[in-house]
């Protein structure tokens, strides 16, 4: 198949272009940077240089592909993320329809079938629903949950205070995945010999914050970390003293503040996928090589 690929070299697409290649797929990989053509093409796919905001670009990456792999790369800067969402989506939606492409495979977000009340991660709802309403298309979201990565945002918390802070309690189950089991949901997506259009799950490990303390506490060697459970406003008040946007801060705080709501991740326990191969276990070496640096 001919497949075009958004997210050039980023963390996903360094499992999912060698995977495709190996398969005999004919990759090309949409890129803003003339200087990733050539690491590109080392790993046996096709760049092609443009922005992702170029409806006419895009056109052109997207024509004659059987499949597109599409996903959130940048925003142009809008006032809200909301309204960058919306105009991401209208351009890909755009640029679709022009080259006539029938197959997508969309990357969104656990969240992304809830409102406004997820906050930041509502934006992969809008996309979702823009997306859905192209004619003669199938398409397969891929709702991955939370990556391990964000855990090295608890870093600065461990080291001054020998804390993990978040609002919400450290006895609720949340998800975690990483790039590697996310690809080869893609991949597997991608050759799906009769697909249709409907969700595809990611989650590699289901964990606690009791769980994630005691993780990190052997690892770093820290008996004493701890968790400690802040306001939404406490939250919402530290992301603008760290100078975050009013629009990102409300955001993730409500982010956070759902997943204190079972219907999170009612969906994604109602579809019960086959957990990843990645587990936490695996990402802690990285996490205590940052935290010693």
């Amino acid at each position: 198949m001919k497949i075009t690929l958004i997210g050039s070299l980023g963390h996903i697409n360094r499992y999912t272009i060698p995977a495709l290649v190996a398969q005999g797929h004919d990759v090309t990989v949409i890129t803003s940077s003339q200087d990733r053509v050539a690491e590109i093409e080392a790993l046996g796919a096709q760049a092609a240089v443009g922005s992702i905001f170029d409806v006419a670009f895009l056109t052109k990456a997207f024509t004659s592909a059987d499949a597109v792999y599409l996903m959130v790369t940048a925003f142009l800067g809008e006032e809200t993320a909301y309204d960058a969402a919306t105009k991401l989506a209208t351009i890909y939606k755009q640029a679709l329809a022009n080259a006539q492409v029938k197959r997508i495979v969309n990357l969104s977000s656990i969240g992304a079938d809830q409102g406004d009340e997820v906050g930041v991660l509502h934006i992969y709802n809008i996309i979702e629903g823009i997306l859905a309403t192209l004619p003669d298309v199938t398409i397969t979201n891929v709702r991955a949950v939370g990556f391990f990565s964000n855990m090295y945002g608890n870093l600065a918390t461990i080291k001054a205070q020998h804390a993990i802070v978040h609002n919400y309690a450290d006895t609720v189950e949340t998800g975690w995945t990483d790039p590697k089991d996310i690809s080869a949901a893609i991949v597997t997506a991608l050759n799906d010999p009769q697909p249709t259009n409907g969700v595809h799950y990611v989650i590699s490990q289901w964990l606690t914050g009791q769980e994630i303390v005691a993780a990190f506490a052997d690892a770093l060697n820290i008996p004493d970390l701890h968790w400690v459970q802040i306001s939404d406003d406490q939250l919402r008040a530290g992301m603008l003293q760290s100078g975050a946007s009013e629009d990102a801060a409300q955001g993730f705080t409500l982010m956070g503040a759902a997943q204190r709501n079972e219907a999170f991740y009612a969906d994604l326990r109602k579809a019960a996928p086959v957990l990843g191969t990645v587990k936490l276990t695996d990402i802690l070496p990285g996490l205590v090589a940052a935290y010693q640096k």
